[in-house]
């Protein structure tokens, strides 16, 4: 294709979800502007029902479609994209299930999110694994998936109670939303017998060090991590991504940030693969594509829909900095 696409999203600018939806919004535009793009942001307030009255009037307008921040956002999006015709291209929500033709997925679904902390636990002498979630389809669908593979390693998995914690040696594995991730960890981190290992999915993004007054030993869970990164065959590498964002925005990234962008990397290879962005062309583009970029593997099973070349990744805070495990 020649024409400059025209993408567009709803996000998280405000609200619960804000800052991984800001990062989400600074990945875009990131592609946006290397690749030379039209991006349009809307901000749908970390809320569904805001979602849905933005939505609609934003996939009229665009060629392309990203979907938004957190699993309960992409599950309203979802039916908005059908019903104007839309590929939703999810890079934020990775527990809402894959739906083939209609959406395609970047990220490593929830069910295998868990993967690289339950390998890492096989390798220790075995203890049970108590898992914690409070609320979420996302929290819900890692802990399930967590199970299923402990049991293949031959690890008890029991539910924790904080009203009665265990005794002994135990690991603990947290997913869901971010602050009550960050409350469960602090929590069992202060009990008179603590868990041997932890394992968060908030672990896996850089605030939690601003949130956990010390928590140097604890494993994150997450999409990405700097250091991850492999040889790319389109967009940025990632040093000169991480370069190209310390120079616009400062820091680091952490994974929404990293994953927006390689949805966008994603979207203009789809579309240039299909020489249009009518739906069934996008997909067919993406169900055949096996790309490597900053964020890692994208391969999708063209028959399910789900994405089966992207890995979690593990990593570990120590003396105040996140390293890949």
């Amino acid at each position: 294709m020649t024409a400059r696409l025209r993408a567009g999203a709803c996000l998280s600018l405000t609200g619960r979800f804000a800052p991984f939806g800001q990062q989400a919004a600074n990945g875009l535009r990131l592609w946006a502007d290397t690749y030379g793009a039209d991006l349009t942001i809307v901000n749908d307030d970390s809320d569904p029902q805001v979602l849905t009255q933005h939505l609609p009037a934003v996939a009229n307008e665009v060629d392309l479609l990203f979907g938004p921040y957190s699993t309960v956002l992409m599950r309203a999006a979802v039916p908005i994209a059908e019903s104007t015709g839309r590929i939703l291209f999810n890079h934020g929500g990775s527990g809402g299930g894959s739906l083939p033709g209609r959406v395609i997925d970047v990220l490593t679904p929830a069910t295998r999110y868990a993967l690289p902390f339950i390998n890492h636990i096989a390798g220790a002498e075995r203890a049970p694994l108590y898992t914690a979630v409070r609320r979420g389809t996302f929290g819900r669908r890692v802990i399930a998936g967590a199970a299923h593979t402990a049991a293949k390693a031959e690890i008890e998995t029991r539910t924790l109670d904080l009203a009665g914690p265990p005794a002994g040696t135990w690991d603990l594995l947290s997913a869901g939303v971010y602050e009550d991730d960050v409350a469960t960890v602090k929590a069992a981190l202060q009990l008179a017998s603590p868990p041997r290992t932890v394992g968060s999915v908030a672990a896996g993004v850089a605030q939690f060090a601003d949130d956990i007054e010390n928590c140097d030993g604890v494993y994150g869970i997450g999409q990405w991590a700097p250091g991850a990164g492999t040889v790319v065959d389109a967009g940025m590498g990632e040093g000169a991504l991480l370069h190209a964002w310390a120079d616009r925005y400062g820091g680091v990234p952490d994974y929404p940030g990293v994953q927006a962008y390689a949805a966008g990397v994603i979207v203009q290879r789809c579309a240039e693969t299909a020489g249009t962005t009518d739906a069934s062309a996008l997909w067919r583009a993406a169900a055949g594509l096996d790309l490597r970029t900053a964020f890692g593997r994208f391969r999708l099973d063209p028959d399910s829909g789900e994405q089966v070349g992207h890995e979690a990744v593990l990593t570990q805070w120590r003396h105040g900095r996140q390293v890949v495990a």
